[in-house]
């Protein structure tokens, strides 16, 4: 199971750098239209043309990402407390000084590359940008995961306690979290508007605490869990398409029903559903080999380092060609693949350049 979840670790690190690529290019798509044609930015013609519906698939797709990363920290969280019914306090430390070290040189590079990009800020909004994981769109996942390391010792504590009592309250728990964000990003005024916003704050744990607690109980449960899953991975993959097709629908209906141009994506319920179907069937399908499954595997362990630099080198991409190559701008897919593959294969260098040089004794703190 462990190999099989470095794996996922290593699909899930790839699907985020095109989740990131992918917002880039609407930006190219929408608001810099005019860097290739005579007309204003933000231009919304392009909206629903075949790139579009190209990169919804995709965006569709790699929702389960940030769900596969909590699992796995789930799951390895409880394989390192075993059969006991706690967890040391040493463990959980030892986690977050390998989270966030790293954490806090990524953040200020990405703070000192905004500030150069005339972006002011102020101390308070430093210490609330640090907190939140807000120096670059994927960083909240920090913060997340370092509270989930915090709580771990109690969830440890609850899965052994009853698992299914437990996740059946966490998953209700999120479940409740989702409902009420759907006012919000239609842009309904509704009561408690911003108490139902922070509840679904990328950072904070409430929204995501399904995923964290669902790979304890994977840990504490592999045999169980597994035999469970594999009996029913025919059905668990129907339904994780059936959850993919109606996600795509529901949020193009989400956008006509907030009368807006465009509204920044957001997980919803339903690829909340789809979210644990594809990644039970994963498991269900445990004995089914996937193409480069070694150099998924291989990629797992680097997955963090991947993931803290990629936001670095994706704006640093996009804005170049921005200013030098506009005329590639207006070639959305050809702009995204050009993305992904600096996304991915950059920070895979500087690591490895790092790892072979005079750097290397400092390599933990960079990539983790």
């Amino acid at each position: 199971m462990s190999k099989r979840f470095l794996l996922l670790n290593g699909l899930a690190i790839i699907n985020v750098v095109v989740n990131h690529s992918i917002g880039w290019t609407y930006v190219a798509m929408f608001w810099w239209v005019h860097r290739y044609t005579p007309l204003t930015s933000p231009n919304f013609s392009q909206l629903y043309s075949p790139d579009y519906f190209i990169l919804r698939v995709l965006e569709q797709w790699i929702i389960p990402s940030i769900p596969a990363f909590l699992l796995v920290s789930g799951f390895f969280v409880a394989f390192s407390a075993g059969r006991k019914k706690a967890l040391e306090w040493n463990y959980v430390l030892s986690r977050i000084k390998y989270l966030i070290i790293p954490y806090l040189i990524w953040s200020a590079i990405m703070i000192i590359f905004n500030v150069l990009q005339n972006t002011t800020y102020t101390p308070a909004q430093l210490l609330r940008i640090i907190i939140t994981g807000q120096a670059a769109e994927a960083y909240y996942f920090v913060p997340l995961l370092i509270t989930f390391y915090l709580l771990s010792p109690l969830f440890i504590r609850l899965v052994h306690w009853d698992w299914k009592k437990f996740l059946l309250f966490t998953a209700t728990l999120q479940i409740l979290t989702k409902l009420v964000n759907y006012p919000l990003i239609i842009g309904l005024d509704i009561p408690f508007a911003p108490l139902f916003s922070f509840l679904n704050s990328g950072w904070l744990f409430v929204g995501h605490v399904f995923w964290f607690t669902f790979g304890l109980v994977i840990g504490s449960h592999q045999n169980e869990i597994k035999e469970y899953f594999f009996r029913i991975r025919w059905f668990l993959l129907i339904l994780s398409m059936a959850f993919f097709i109606v996600g795509v629908i529901e949020w193009e209906w989400l956008l006509i029903q907030s009368g807006q141009s465009w509204i920044g994506p957001q997980e919803t319920l339903v690829d909340n559903f789809y979210s644990i179907a594809i990644l039970a069937a994963f498991i269900g399908f445990i004995n089914t080999r996937i193409p480069f499954s070694k150099k998924l595997e291989e990629l797992g362990p680097k997955s963090f380092g991947i993931f803290l630099a990629h936001s670095l080198f994706l704006a640093v991409a996009a804005r170049g060609i921005y200013h030098l190559l506009p005329q590639i701008l207006g070639f959305p897919l050809i702009f995204f693949v050009i993305l992904v593959l600096v996304g991915l294969f950059v920070p895979l260098l500087m690591m490895n350049l790092t790892i072979k040089s005079f750097l290397r004794p400092i390599y933990t703190y960079l990539f983790g």
